[in-house]
């Protein structure tokens, strides 16, 4: 086999040839050169079995820096617990990072590698970039919770967790915990330097968290505190920095409803029913480290959790108050665009198809301006306490009965 970076003829091509050649790793190579790794790797590579022996144990406690760290991976779920091991997993993308990652986690004892395998869901053969350290090892290190150490520096572990796991959308800063309680630790004490969170009901697993800093101001203060470690950090600055294209991305969702329209004049009025069609779109620049705007699927379960799960298979007149007068496509979607910009503050428009021939576009306030004004008046005209303060009304009262005085004559 030809190695197509310095053409040399190899019985195998393996990461301990491409790493002196080119310091790329065998996937890195097939990226580049856009080849299949069922063409490269060899039966022998596939399904390796990774002994603990392999794995010399940590030589002293972890350092100060090495806490950090750890400690903002731990928040963001990034260790995973898989047989004998506890790992760290990377994307080829940013494969730098997760080297950054083990030149603190040797201390711990993890090890890097890159493991193939076979897979039968898709038919190809895959790679996977993990750290990996016996967790036995981790065991142990945990007893220097028990001596007299200063915890870990907070910032240095909230800029790990940021280059992480953090996504910016329209200047907000999102961040998604598995677990509630590491969330609710980084938002106490990010409250404490003056960030504030929002706390979102989206999050992706049963006991997480997902939060959304409160303001683009919040975003902008948070990383302007971590700026200094997001520089050591591979990528890390790019991810929120660097100048990419701005696209649309958008997500078709459905839902069968009936409503009636009060007052109308034709057969509207009447109780009907039919299957919505749905766009949500969201504009924003493309993260550079994940090719995406943002995730189809928090798009979805989003737009499901608000949307969809309240209208599908509803009367929409009952579904919501701010409806219950008018339930048009135009009230809908000021509706609906209200209950998503919290979640996608990078939404742009919304088109919703009653029928195939009728359907309506709307492009709502920022996030920043709905913070500001709150629900639109269209919508709260019913529920405002003020309605029927009016003197008119008056005028359809039944008047009180007059009180009659009867004089009494004395006799």
């Amino acid at each position: 086999m030809k190695c197509l970076e310095c053409g040399s003829e190899l019985a195998n091509l393996d990461n301990r040839h491409l790493l002196r050649c080119c310091s790329l790793t065998l996937q890195e190579y097939a990226i580049r050169h856009h080849l299949p790794l069922d063409l490269l790797i060899d039966r022998e590579q596939l399904n390796l079995l990774d002994p603990v022996e392999a794995y010399p144990p940590p030589e002293a406690y972890p350092s100060e820096q090495a806490r950090a760290i750890y400690r903002g991976l731990k928040w963001g779920g990034l260790l995973k617990c898989e047989g004998a091991f506890t790992l760290v997993p990377g994307e080829i993308r940013r494969l730098d990072l997760l080297l950054w990652d083990l030149q603190w986690l040797r201390e711990y004892g993890f090890r890097f590698r890159q493991e193939y395998s076979y897979a039968d869901a898709s038919h190809r053969v895959v790679a996977v970039n993990r750290l990996k350290v016996p967790s036995a090892y981790l065991a142990q290190a945990a007893d220097i919770h028990l001596s007299p150490v200063p915890p870990p520096d907070f910032l240095l572990s909230l800029a790990v967790l940021v280059a992480h796991i953090g996504e910016l959308q329209a200047g907000y800063l999102f961040l998604q915990f598995p677990h509630r309680a590491a969330g609710a630790t980084v938002m106490a004490e990010a409250f404490r330097h003056g960030i504030r969170f929002k706390e979102l009901d989206t999050a992706d697993h049963n006991d997480g968290l997902l939060l959304r800093t409160l303001t683009t101001a919040d975003a902008g203060h948070l990383l302007a505190l971590v700026r200094g470690s997001l520089r050591e950090i591979p990528g890390a600055l790019a991810r929120f920095e660097q100048k990419t294209p701005e696209v649309t991305v958008s997500k078709e969702l459905v839902f069968d409803a009936a409503h009636f329209i009060t007052d109308h004049p034709a057969k509207c009025s009447n109780l009907h029913g039919g299957r919505y069609q749905l766009h949500v779109r969201v504009k924003d620049r493309i993260d550079p480290m994940i090719g995406c705007v943002v995730d189809y699927g928090y798009l979805k379960r989003v737009t499901t959790k608000q949307v969809i799960d309240h209208f599908d298979h509803h009367n929409l007149n009952y579904a919501a108050p701010e409806l219950a007068w008018r339930s048009s496509t135009e009230m809908l979607c000021v509706f609906i665009w209200e209950q998503l910009i919290e979640y996608l503050p990078g939404l742009v428009e919304l088109q919703l198809y009653e029928t195939t021939q009728s359907w309506c576009n709307y492009t709502g306030p920022s996030l920043e301006a709905f913070q500001q004004s709150g629900s639109d008046s269209l919508m709260t005209h019913f529920l405002d306490r003020k309605l029927g303060e009016s003197p008119l009304r008056n005028l359809i009262k039944d008047k009180p009965p007059a009180l009659e005085v009867i004089a009494k004559s004395r006799r």
